[in-house]
């Protein structure tokens, strides 16, 4: 009868033991899949700060270079209207403007986002000049935006409408001149003042002067210091 028991004994030894691995085996498991799943975790975060910096910066530059454009224009009309420039000169003049400032954005150092912007041509930014002499100018740039850590962003969307300046004044003084002809010579000072108060909150101003039954329309760019003169 001892012996018996000895021998039971020393037979749940090798289970014991099995058992025992089995257990080790399973919590080293569980370590495992706990520091894999928080490491995907912080994976996930890192991505996604990382996803977020590349958005920002993306709308960023894209409303950088619409309030650019939007200078660009009114700079455009002003320096190339005063100095007798044509709609080309315009044109040429914006769009140079907006790639000194693209050319800026690209050099900037940034030590986790590549950015990539092209130079806008007459193929990515188109320039519409409306009737009343402003512009609005539309495009498409295909820049991209890369962090290191992988999210990316592509493409970039332009779009300006300008208050009229370049011809303008041009426009307005060829109105008036309708008005003129159309008006009895002595109600020239009651139009000159409905003129005024209609062109006041452009900066332009207008004057009608009768010499010998002969009217001649001055609008004069408030702003500019510069007037177009119609006989």
């Amino acid at each position: 009868m001892p012996l018996k028991s000895q021998i039971d004994k020393f037979a749940s030894a090798p289970t014991l033991a099995v058992f025992t691995i089995f257990v080790i085996l399973c919590s080293s498991v569980a370590i495992v899949t706990f520091q894999s799943l928080e490491e995907r975790g912080v994976s996930t975060i890192i991505l996604k700060s990382a996803a977020d910096v590349v958005r920002a910066t993306a709308s960023q530059v894209e409303s950088e270079l619409n309030s650019t454009l939007e200078s660009s224009i009114a700079a455009a009309m002003y320096d190339v209207g005063l100095s007798g420039g044509t709609r080309g000169n315009v044109e040429n003049y914006i769009r140079e403007y907006m790639n000194a400032h693209i050319s800026d954005i690209n050099a900037s150092s940034r030590s986790t986002l590549t950015v990539a912007v092209p130079l806008c041509d007459e193929n990515s930014l188109m320039i519409e000049w409306l009737p009343n002499g402003g512009i609005r100018a539309r495009g498409y740039l295909d820049a991209s935006f890369e962090h290191v850590m992988g999210p990316r962003a592509f493409g970039l969307s332009l779009h300006a409408m300008s208050r009229p300046r370049f011809e303008r004044i041009r426009h307005v003084a060829e109105l008036s001149s309708v008005l003129v002809a159309d008006a009895d010579l002595a109600e020239l000072e009651e139009l000159e003042r409905a003129l005024n108060e209609n062109y006041a909150c452009e900066g332009l101003a207008v004057e009608l002067e009768n010499e010998n039954n002969i009217v001649y329309v001055t609008v004069q760019d408030i702003f500019g210091a510069r007037g177009v003169f119609v006989p």
